[in-house]
């Protein structure tokens, strides 16, 4: 990653956004040859790798790179002047590294202009994926513009503007450039995009966000400066964990459920976003979900996981709700928390926020609603005896390990029951409404399902319970 900043293109890049018509006469100045083609190429293909390996800033670095091939060039200065592009003069403000190609590179002919504004869009279009998994939403959507500017049926431009534009919040535009892109190419990926959004904008009429936090994008990004650090955040991509954050709009309250790997990530995140942490929940034990102590044998390495023990020390007020069944096993991997943090829940207990207000309610004392938000506690033992969902507001449900799409977590860990998995799936959640939107715990397959998803292409299906013991008991 490139750190250093010239003073020079600094002050050049604030100038590129006041006045465009100065851009023009900056890239009419640039030196006049021939696209670097090759060049370009292989800078794409190292910023892929990068890319990969969920090190997004390092990508970011060689798709500039690669852009800058196109900058030094007499065809991109002629067309660039003509539509007023902006991006490829590294809105981040880094000094993008060999831009500068020699004679002897310069032997492009067997590429045509077509080609070359392909390989232009897509390193546009990669560097821009970048920027939206940093959260860099305003690169991310300048990058997305310009796309659309050269190459306007092109798909990957409106998605791209679409992530750029869901990053910011702003709902309604990221759905019209979703539908855009749908036009465009109809494919499950952009439909379910366009469902996310239209899920939101409804979770916003109920008064509640359900922040989804992802290893690698979200937190749990890298540093060359923190090399054991981010030996564990490589884990974290590994095991693709989902955090979650369920915010109560009108309060700004929110509760964290299953925090771990990257506590001072998920504070940022809440910092950033203007949330209040009065609580958190975890799903289950398992150190992937609430940090600590690794089991043996990886023990022996004397590194331990963030998670549930960090976020009590930094957060004194608040407590954290688990299932007793999993408290002995929580308190194991993190001998250093108190057991007085930890309150225990029940089978149908009802959490409320704003907490300070609601948490001594009675179940049938509220109703949810824009102001109110309800989390009710399910009990669903199978993974580990102490595992449970959270519904929220009857429509919701974040399931942890209990259920992945058109699968569930393993029954062979020594406290686990492939029959309470059963009972779990087929009688506690194969019982709720088909439009419940499930949130899991893991991503295997995409961020989120429905009951009624499940019902037909998954677990929820009607399944005979020796037929399940049979298929499920082994690690899956």
């Amino acid at each position: 990653m490139a750190f250093l900043v010239n003073a020079h293109v600094k002050s050049t890049n604030v100038a590129i956004f006041k006045n465009t018509s100065k851009i023009i006469f900056r890239l009419s100045k640039l030196r006049m040859s021939k696209v670097n083609v090759s060049l370009a190429q292989k800078q794409k293909e190292k910023g892929n790798e990068y890319f990969s390996k969920g090190n997004f800033s390092a990508a970011v670095t060689e798709y500039t790179n690669g852009l800058s091939q196109f900058r030094s060039s007499s065809y991109f200065a002629s067309f660039t002047a003509a539509l007023g592009l902006t991006s490829l003069l590294s809105p981040d403000n880094t000094s993008p590294q060999n831009s500068t190609p020699t004679d002897t590179e310069n032997s492009n002919n067997s590429f045509s202009k077509e080609e070359q504004t392909k390989l232009l869009t897509s390193l546009l279009s990669n560097r821009s994926a970048c920027y939206s998994n940093l959260r860099k939403y305003n690169e991310a959507l300048v990058d997305a513009d310009e796309i659309i500017t050269l190459e306007p049926d092109w798909v990957k431009g409106h998605f791209r503007k679409g992530e750029a534009l869901l990053g910011k919040r702003l709902l309604n535009d990221a759905l019209k450039s979703y539908q855009k892109a749908w036009d465009l190419d109809p494919s499950n990926t952009i439909l379910l995009r366009i469902e996310k959004v239209k899920r939101i904008l409804k979770d916003q009429q109920l008064g509640i966000v359900i922040h989804q936090l992802r290893p690698g994008s979200d937190i749990c990004q890298k540093s060359v400066f923190s090399p054991i650090q981010s030996l564990i955040f490589d884990f974290a991509m590994q095991f693709r964990n989902f955090v979650y954050i369920i915010e109560n709009i009108s309060s700004r309250d929110c509760i964290v459920v299953d925090a771990c790997w990257d506590i001072e990530g998920i504070l940022n995140y809440c910092k950033t976003q203007g949330l209040n942490i009065v609580a958190c929940g975890v799903t289950h034990h398992h150190i992937d979900h609430v940090g600590g102590i690794p089991p043996p044998p990886y023990d022996s390495y004397r590194i331990r996981v963030d998670g549930l023990s960090k976020l009590l020390t930094k957060l004194p007020q608040i407590d954290c709700f688990v299932n007793p069944n999993d408290i002995d096993a929580i308190l194991k991997a993190n001998p250093e928390i108190s057991p007085d943090r930890l309150k225990h829940t029940s089978d149908g207990q009802i959490i409320a926020l704003p907490l300070s207000k609601y948490n001594e309610l009675e179940s049938q004392s509220f109703i949810p609603s824009e102001e109110i938000t309800s989390i009710e506690i399910l009990h669903t033992p199978g993974h580990t005896a102490g595992s449970q969902c959270l519904l929220v507001n009857g429509v919701r449900l974040l399931t942890g390990d209990t259920l992945f799409i058109g699968s569930c977590g393993r029954c062979d860990f020594p406290d686990s029951s492939r029959e309470d998995m059963w009972l779990s799936l087929q009688e506690k959640l194969g019982g709720l409404a088909n439009d419940i939107v499930v949130f899991p715990g893991h991503d295997y397959g995409g961020e989120s399902t429905t009951i009624g998803d499940e019902r037909q292409h998954g677990l929820l299906r009607p399944i005979a319970k020796e037929v399940f013991i049979e298929q499920f008991g082994s690690k899956m």
